[in-house]
């Protein structure tokens, strides 16, 4: 199974993203529809709610009055943490028996508007991030929601940045035109990417590593924080670090365009390896993954930090990466060595 998240800011089109990748076939997962069964009149989550806010959250047929909730926690920290403390774990819930209910091969995307506000991009094997110039939002909000101007940029301007959405953004879609031109984008997303992933993941197959030496991109740090963090995020108390290593984790220094990362853990088995592979990375050997994303490439080794020769090993790699970071002058002067030297091994 496949499991990525989808957000984007308000207006950018993320809904047209998630109904074509249902049309494709995908089980998609809308956070929104789920956050308003969990506070249906009748429901635990809708008392916990009126409780909290008081009763004039209610409309006059007894169910939730999602504007007036809004006045209240709109622009107020405290407040929206403490219906979120409502909302999230009923959420997380029903998100788990759905998930459970989808099938092994399957494609889940997890339709989340505030995934990247809440931090939740390393519990998915991929993020797909849709945007749109903000004016083009703000007219699309004022037309089809009725919102004001200056009510459309308030809502906005308390979302995620550009900057945020993309440093969390595997798959970057603008929604600038058309409908038909992003829903093309989307299609191709799926028939190139997405189905070549779940496959790899069903099949145990990993993306070969190229060889050839390429120029460090501009977003090699960021895209190796992502992998680095899903790792982190799988492996959980088990592991104590995740390192990104090899010629790539060294600036400025031409290497492969792979990801190297090395992980130090406790104790590392059977659990790690699927909890490994269920964010993107199958085993390829004792304490070998790699990954199974046909766009990403990435080697991880496995450590055992209890293991003296291991931990040992651990820190000679980690070592090797920081020598070669603090000598900059002869990772320009002789980068063959360089690579060399602090290969994975």
């Amino acid at each position: 199974m496949l499991r990525l998240g989808l957000t984007g800011g308000i207006g950018a089109g993320k809904s047209t993203v998630a109904e074509t990748l249902t049309e494709l076939g995908a089980v998609v997962i809308d956070a929104d529809r789920i956050a308003r069964e969990v506070v249906e009149p009748g429901t635990e989550g809708l008392a916990d709610v009126v409780a909290a806010f008081g009763e004039d959250v209610l409309d006059a047929d007894g169910a939730l009055d999602r504007p007036a909730l809004g006045r209240i926690v709109f622009g107020d920290d405290a407040k929206r943490q403490t219906l979120n403390g409502i909302l999230h774990p009923r959420i997380g819930a029903r998100t788990a028996e759905m998930v459970a209910g989808a099938d092994d091969d399957a494609v889940v995307v997890h339709d989340i508007p505030l995934l990247v506000e809440n931090g939740m991009g390393a519990a998915f094997a991929l993020v797909v991030v849709v945007d749109a110039p903000v004016d083009v939002r703000v007219t699309r909000l004022v037309d089809t929601r009725g919102m004001t101007v200056e009510d459309a940029r308030a809502r906005m301007a308390a979302q995620a940045d550009d900057d945020a959405r993309r440093a969390a953004a595997d798959v970057w879609l603008e929604n600038a035109g058309a409908a038909g031109a992003l829903r093309e984008q989307v299609e191709r997303l799926w028939h190139e990417r997405l189905v070549p992933f779940a496959e790899n993941l069903e099949h145990g197959r990993v993306v070969a590593a190229p060889t050839e030496i390429v120029a460090p991109a501009e977003d090699r740090p960021v895209v190796g924080q992502r992998l680095a963090a899903r790792l982190a995020a799988a492996g959980g108390e088990r592991v104590r670090r995740v390192e990104l290593v090899g010629p790539g984790a060294v600036p400025g220094l031409p290497a492969p365009d792979v990801v190297d990362v090395l992980v130090e853990a406790d104790r590392p088995g059977d659990d790690l390896v699927e909890a490994f592979v269920a964010a993107g990375f199958p085993r390829t050997g004792a304490g070998r993954h790699g990954s199974a994303d046909p766009a990403r490439p990435a080697r991880v080794l496995v450590l055992d930090g209890k293991k003296r020769r291991e931990a040992k090993q651990a820190r000679a790699i980690v070592d090797a990466r920081e020598r070669a970071r603090r000598d900059p002058d002869r990772v320009a002067a002789d980068p063959d060595a360089v690579r060399a030297e602090v290969a994975l091994p």
